[in-house]
């Protein structure tokens, strides 16, 4: 598939949404086979400075890829190190998964940038609003590794549904929204601050983002509720996703994500609940057998959101954005600054007076 590629990831394990949009797809970018065998993949930590500095010194890139909520982690201020990797003949993609408003930096990496990857429609149209360039806008929606244990269908063997709230911390007002008591039928919460919210006894600890998936194993249905402001019409369909490769059926809020992003072919699968309707009755009209079938139905459709296939389109997207790329064929290496170059001569020094006194013992 098209010829070699050479990509700089800089990258952060913050947090799970970072390791979607980051991590994952480049790690199995390296394992995808044939098709990217000549592809040079190079992920280096956000946080290791010295090291993004030798291979950016060091290395001609084609594409230099990071997120724009790491920018304090750059070398150089975001808009500069965009400027600096620009001139190398790089291509410099920014992946934006939020709004990111009133923020000058960002605006200017956001006009810079040769491209822009996000995760929905909704956030693309934003953004071509505020690059003011449609052309350089891509839409890389989120997908799951299912060569991970975590995202691998596990049966669930319960007698009656088990629901489950499998989100993070700090979504109170979006758990508000179900507004039910769910004493009367079993859910699993992954936070413990959650349980009294939804006066339910059944919570574990809130897991690291390499094992989160697994809490799906215990449950038949997923809970999806979400408050209609902009901050939720910027998130992604990922709990979909998620719920399809574990075979489970969901119930989502009817928010933007979820009927407007989402492919219409999913809307007869997942149970959408309008703003102000109530969440009890359809709770508590599930069946296992309805939960297992929607989740066979939903793992169909999920498919187009593996990895590896993702990557496909991903790389389609680069070789697109590397069209009126103009060729590097060598890179100058990095000349030293004044404190190097002081010890540089230090060591020279040094060097002379070792060989001036050999020749005096001779």
């Amino acid at each position: 598939m098209g010829k070699q590629m050479s990509l700089l990831i800089i990258q952060t394990t913050a947090s799970g949404i970072f390791y979607h949009r980051q991590l994952s797809w480049a790690y199995r970018w390296t394992q995808s086979g044939k098709d990217f065998d000549d592809d040079m993949v190079v992920i280096v930590d956000a946080n290791n400075k010295d090291k993004i500095r030798h291979w950016v010194d060091n290395h001609h890139f084609d594409i230099v890829f990071f997120s724009i909520g790491i920018h304090a982690s750059l070398p150089e201020d975001m808009p500069r190190f965009i400027e600096f990797m620009k001139a190398r003949g790089s291509k410099v993609v920014l992946d934006i998964d939020d709004l990111y408003r009133g923020r000058a930096d960002v605006n200017k990496a956001i006009r810079d940038a040769d491209a822009l990857t996000t995760v929905s429609e909704f956030l693309a149209k934003q953004y071509i609003n505020r690059s003011g360039n449609r052309s350089k806008v891509y839409v890389i929606e989120n997908a799951l590794d299912v060569t991970q244990r975590q995202f691998q269908y596990h049966p669930t063997a319960n007698d009656n549904p088990v629901f489950g709230y499998l989100g993070s911390t700090r979504h109170e007002a979006d758990l508000a929204v179900m507004d039910y008591d769910f004493s009367t039928r079993e859910l699993l919460v992954v936070c413990e601050e959650y349980k009294d919210i939804l006066n339910v006894s059944h919570y574990t600890t809130l897991k690291h983002w390499t094992e989160y998936a697994w809490e799906y194993n215990a449950i038949n249905v997923a809970l999806a509720p979400l408050v209609p402001e902009p901050f939720n019409d910027s998130k992604s369909f990922l709990k979909v996703i998620e719920a399809g490769f574990k075979k489970k059926a969901i119930i989502c809020s009817d928010t933007q994500p979820y009927n407007r992003d989402i492919h219409s072919e999913f809307h007869p699968v997942i149970d959408l609940i309008k703003v102000g309707d109530s969440w009890q009755e359809r709770v508590e009209d599930y069946t296992v057998e309805e939960a297992t079938q929607r989740g066979e139905e939903l793992f169909e459709l999920v498919q187009p959101f593996e990895v590896k296939v993702m990557n496909q389109k991903r790389r389609q997207i680069y070789e697109d954005i590397l069209k009126d790329a103009k060729p590097i064929y060598h890179i100058e290496p990095r000349k030293p600054n004044r404190a190097e170059k002081r010890k540089l001569t230090s060591i020279k020094r040094g060097s002379n007076q070792i060989k001036s006194k050999k020749k005096k013992r001779r």
